[in-house]
């Protein structure tokens, strides 16, 4: 499945002393022959193979919105850390929050 890119944003990460751009994009939905809709994404580390992975949602707006959260996810958990312009700062893209985990234990969908 490869779609056009709809949105991109370079972060950036230091290696060695030296800060290295980690360039993300977020793929156009598609609708997935299962019956659900598929956004595909790719993270281009510095130091080793790209990440594409795709996440799923009943339609487009969720399946977009859902990678953009497993996105993330992998950038806030990276070593050494990523960041945006300056060390520290945030990545400006959504998290799952307590309130969204919460929400969906209660709705049984955990």
């Amino acid at each position: 499945m490869t779609s056009p890119v709809v949105c991109e944003r370079t972060y950036q990460t230091e290696r060695d002393g030296q800060v290295r751009p980690v360039p993300v994009r977020w793929r156009k939905p598609v609708p997935d022959p299962r019956g659900d809709w598929a956004c595909e994404y790719e993270i281009e580390w510095p130091d080793r193979e790209p990440r594409i992975s795709r996440a799923f949602g009943v339609d487009s707006v969720q399946a977009l919105y859902l990678a953009l959260q497993n996105v993330a996810s992998e950038l806030y958990t990276a070593k050494p850390a990523v960041f945006l312009f300056e060390p520290d700062d945030i990545l400006h893209l959504p998290t799952a929050g307590l309130e969204d985990l919460e929400s969906a234990r209660t709705k049984g969908r955990s």
